[in-house]
């Protein structure tokens, strides 16, 4: 569920993965999310982190967390800090973390969210969010529990574990993250900008960093995905516009696209 125009806000909310992605300006239907997984500064996908980080004080809320950009980190702390003067506020309840690519982060013990590096003009990430399953090790099939836990206390590891990816993210991102990222393409689910559509408009997406409806063309044997989501598309194209240009694309990956606006 949510909301992307680009240039003025961005926010999606997970509600299986008890995340959200971006803050937006932050609606209030983001405010009881415990995680926020934020790609870069800018605002029409940032602006709402101080909302976020007050309202959730002011509801009493505790232990929200806002990943961002290691590089962003200490700018939005400073916002924070400010805002809170502001308000009269001793401390906010949500703690900033920036991250970098390689980071993981576990979320459940079934679920671990993964930091791979962005492709914008602005410092950025994504995230990939991964099943985690563990599974005892087949050569330990037959044992029983007294045996598994005597292996435990030894310290053997008697289990493998194993990431299912579900969904990936790379937030606002020009066609070079299909190589800085390649394993977005193998995910479940694949949320991806298309910013541009039009014919014509293909050397303006390459100058804002950003993916061009041609870029999705080029790749679409690469695809694995299951289903493919495009959304961040420019306010100045109709839904019409949208749903025309998005159903020209190749048979290989069109019956898997829906969009999001």
């Amino acid at each position: 569920m949510g909301r992307s125009i680009a240039g003025q806000e961005s926010f999606y909310r997970l509600p299986t993965l008890r995340s959200a992605l971006e803050i937006g300006r932050c609606p209030a239907s983001l405010v009881p999310v415990a995680n926020v997984f934020v790609t870069h500064a800018h605002l029409d996908h940032a602006a709402g982190i101080a909302s976020y980080a007050s309202q959730r004080t002011l509801q009493g809320l505790e232990n929200g967390r806002a990943f961002l950009p290691q590089e962003a980190h200490e700018g939005f702390l400073r916002i924070l800090e400010i805002h809170a003067a502001l308000e009269g506020v001793e401390r906010y309840s949500c703690a900033l973390r920036g991250v970098a690519p390689g980071d993981r982060i576990p979320l459940r013990h079934d679920l671990v969210v993964e930091v791979f590096p962005g492709s914008h003009r602005v410092p950025s990430v994504g995230y990939l969010f991964s099943e985690r399953r563990h599974k005892l090790k087949p050569e330990l099939a037959g044992l029983g529990g007294p045996e598994l836990a005597r292996l435990r206390e030894r310290g053997d590891e008697v289990a493998v574990t194993t990431d299912t990816p579900l969904l990936a993210y790379p937030g606002d991102c020009d066609a070079g993250i299909f190589d800085a990222a390649p394993r977005i393409l193998g995910a479940r689910i694949l949320l991806i900008e298309c910013t541009f559509l039009r014919p014509g408009e293909e050397d303006r997406a390459r100058r804002y960093r950003h993916i061009h409806l041609s870029d999705i063309a080029a790749r679409a044997k690469d695809f694995r995905n299951e289903a493919i989501v495009l959304t961040h598309f420019s306010a100045k194209y109709s839904r019409e516009e949208i749903e025309e240009r998005v159903g020209s694309l190749p048979d290989d990956v069109r019956g898997r696209i829906s969009i999001l606006i």
